[in-house]
């Protein structure tokens, strides 16, 4: 005899599967939160914050639509007692076993699974055109004022600590304006230390009390900025060849020598799909 499946015993299943994902990622939230643990990087604790939070989604569709099939159950079967009053139990067909919901479970979650996956992938390729579309835009800007930076860095023998050239404040606020930058850090070298980098941040209004900081080259993008001031650019271009919305813009003399670097953090929010890169075109 043919065996059924019931819709309301798979829904019931998945959705106490899905509850106890929950409870479980709760439970390990709770105990990385109190003990400090350094297990999950940061990504892993945004993909299981996501499957916390899908979890909780679809457990609650789950509960809903436990309640609507036992609902409808229930007046089957008054209906069918109203009806055979005198039915037997060998006439009623028997329930699926347990196997056969499993397999539902694994292919429901397959179909989720590579339903994301090639989202995911979507996505990436999304990002990834994004980043490069405001890379080359950034890029073209910069050219346009080569000159400039070119006239207002040579001007700084010393990296001021106040007072900074308020021309050099307003070039840089002409860039941080543009709809796509977020904000923007002007570095310079120390010709004295070659362990430090100065670095500057422009923000809204003029403040003679805001000058250039001075910072002990520490970090990855910290080292390549100082590299590239000693003519070895390559470790800044692999960081501007990550897909990302952070770009640094290289100030050159006309001898070529490297006299400042811009860091330019993009507007991840600003929207880059409308355009296209010539090498699209090719």
């Amino acid at each position: 005899m043919r065996r059924r499946i019931k819709i309301l015993s798979f829904t019931v299943a998945t959705t106490i599967a899905l509850l106890l994902v929950g409870a479980t990622l709760v439970v390990l939230g709770i105990f990385d939160e109190i003990l400090n643990w350094d297990i999950f990087s940061a990504k892993v604790e945004a993909v299981l914050t996501g499957i916390f939070w899908a979890s909780v989604v679809l457990s609650i569709f789950g509960v809903a639509i436990t309640f609507v099939l036992g609902i409808q159950e229930i007046v089957r079967a008054i209906g069918s007692l109203q009806r055979h009053p005198d039915i037997e139990s060998s006439n009623v067909v028997p329930e699926a076993p347990k196997t056969t919901y499993l397999l539902y479970m694994v292919g429901l979650v397959s179909v989720f699974s590579a339903l994301i996956a090639a989202l995911s992938v979507i996505n990436n390729r999304i990002t990834v055109h994004r980043s490069q579309v405001f890379k080359e835009i950034a890029a073209e800007q910069m050219q346009k004022l080569q000159t400039k930076w070119v006239q207002q860095v040579s001007q700084i023998t010393t990296p001021p600590r106040n007072n900074v050239p308020i021309s050099l404040h307003e070039l840089i606020q002409s860039v941080v304006k543009l709809s796509f930058v977020n904000n923007m850090t002007l570095y310079l070298p120390d010709t004295e230390d070659k362990t430090v980098i100065w670095s500057y941040n422009s923000w809204g209004t003029y403040n003679k009390d805001n000058g250039f900081d001075r910072t002990f080259v520490a970090k990855e993008y910290e080292q390549a900025i100082q590299a590239a001031f000693l003519g070895r650019p390559e470790l800044l271009q692999v960081i501007n060849d990550r897909t990302g919305f952070t770009w640094y813009y290289v100030v050159k003399t006309p001898q070529d020598k490297s006299i400042a670097i811009l860091k330019i953090n993009g507007n991840a929010q600003e929207n880059f799909r409308e355009y296209r890169l010539d090498s699209e075109f090719n």
